[in-house]
């Protein structure tokens, strides 16, 4: 990856996610090097959100701040029916309260999800709980990764009940396409940057899914996993 990415990703992660921070980017080179990222696709191609959806842009993390930023602009913009996730990546403090208070108001809104960019950790399990859910290009075009793996505590520890209110929405909201057996890899990661991960390359029609088990392990490929069959659309 390039120092751009390295550079962006230090400004998203602050000096106490180092650690964690690392083995994300070890972890994303890995998938990289046995997916590598597309090259800018063609002007022709054109991928954009859907214009029907308002979405409300979430970046860098999920906490408190934001939940009050959610609620003011929804107050003064009640046509937001979305949440757009950009380039939001796991952490080793992630604020639990603030992933299912953002969980409550995507059932309360019915709230469509976007995904670009990095989508990691609870981002990822967020996205797949919208009533639609889109995955669209990064900037200049480059590809998208959806990274499911279950929520953590500060001791790395799954925190089994509340991923598993968020699998069961996730079931449900895919009209049982996405079944518990897939979604149930999630819980077969042995380390901080393996996961079940959803790969979209930009000015592509369709997906790849891998499964990466623990550091240093090959990826392995999901076999018949297509964004229709897993109840995923794919912006244009």
């Amino acid at each position: 990856m390039s120092m751009i990415k390295h550079s962006k990703i230090s400004q998203i992660l602050s000096h106490s996610m180092f650690k964690r921070a690392a083995y994300i980017f070890m972890g994303i080179t890995m998938f990289t090097a046995f997916y590598p990222v597309a090259a800018q696709a063609p002007a022709s191609v054109s991928v954009s959100t859907p214009a029907a959806i308002q979405y409300f842009r979430v970046e860098k993390k999920i906490d408190k701040a934001l939940l009050e930023k959610f609620d003011a602009a929804i107050k003064t913009q009640p046509e937001i029916s979305g949440l757009e996730f950009d380039g939001v990546m796991d952490g080793p403090e992630i604020d639990v309260d603030a992933i299912m208070g953002l969980h409550d108001r995507i059932k309360q809104y019915h709230l469509a999800t976007a995904a670009r960019g990095f989508c990691i950790g609870p981002c990822a399990l967020l996205f797949m709980t919208g009533y639609t859910r889109t995955l669209l290009p990064a900037e200049n075009n480059r590809s998208t990764r959806v990274a499911l793996r279950p929520l953590t505590n500060q001791y790395h520890e799954f925190l089994v009940q509340q991923t598993d209110t968020l699998i069961a929405d996730i079931i449900e909201r895919s009209d049982g396409k996405i079944t518990a057996e897939f979604i149930g890899k999630i819980y077969l990661v042995r380390d901080d940057f393996a996961s079940l991960m959803i790969h979209y390359l930009a000015g592509k029609s369709d997906i790849r899914v891998v499964f990466l088990e623990r550091v240093g392990d090959k990826t392995q490929a999901v076999e018949l996993s297509t964004a229709e069959g897993l109840g995923l659309k794919i912006g244009r």
